[in-house]
């Protein structure tokens, strides 16, 4: 299996404004993905893992594709619903993409759910996971699971993925440390954050001059400490 660690795209304050868009009460990393989700092109047949109607993502997926979802709470309307580890009520090979966001961390046998995701995925289908990695304990109904680049790549090779890129999610280092510690009073949460983020695009001008993305033994002094990744893979052909 081919593995890329894909750079993330620098900082800077157009981009800054663009994430702001998606939603100013929401974390950096919320907005990234949302961001993210918004830009996925999709067709065909699509499962979203752990998804449903009432999700804060649902109205930004991509027209055209036909989209069922599956949960273990009718909270989000999902098309069906399943017990945590139980089978998915679908054939072999039917869809042609999956999408599970910020889902496999609340799942104690996350390599059991990412077998079945693989059972019902076409082969050549493709496989869009967004999971945190340097984020609080956020328990829905309960939270088992940070892994590395290297689980990623180990994992989905076992179950026979035949290329597979990760993406950090990470603006910069100031503003994903005020994932961890908060960004304060809700009264000036907007001016904390914009001066982590105002720092993060500075730093980034000095160390990475003429570049595009973060890069490097620097860059991934950066990326390393994202508050999520995303996880782009594409299942064997039979």
């Amino acid at each position: 299996m081919t593995f890329e660690l894909s750079n993330p795209p620098l900082p800077s304050f157009a981009r800054f404004r663009s994430l702001r868009a998606y939603g100013a009460k929401r974390t950096m990393l919320r907005r990234m993905e949302h961001e993210l989700i918004s830009n996925l092109h999709l067709t065909g047949e699509v499962l979203d893992f752990g998804g449903g109607e009432t999700t804060s993502y649902s109205a930004l997926l991509p027209d055209g594709p036909t989209v069922r979802s599956v949960n273990i709470s009718q909270e989000f309307k999902p098309t069906d619903l399943v017990e945590v580890g139980a089978p998915l009520p679908y054939a072999d090979n039917r869809f042609d993409a999956v999408t599970s966001f910020n889902v496999f961390e609340h799942i104690q046998d996350d390599v059991g759910s990412l077998t079945e995701v693989t059972r019902v995925l076409k082969p050549g289908g493709s496989c869009h996971i967004i999971v945190p990695w340097i984020y609080p304990v956020h328990g829905h109904p309960d939270d088992f699971h940070r892994h590395t680049p290297s689980w990623w790549f180990a994992t989905l090779q076992k179950l026979g993925y035949a290329q597979a890129s990760l993406l950090p999610l990470v603006f910069g280092r100031r503003t994903s440390a005020l994932t961890v510690k908060g960004r304060g009073d809700k009264a000036i949460r907007g001016l904390v954050e914009t001066i982590a983020a105002t720092f993060d695009i500075l730093e980034a001008r000095a160390r990475f001059k003429g570049a595009s993305h973060y890069s490097g033994r620097r860059g991934e002094t950066v990326w390393s400490s994202a508050p999520g990744w995303y996880i782009h893979a594409v299942k064997a052909a039979a």
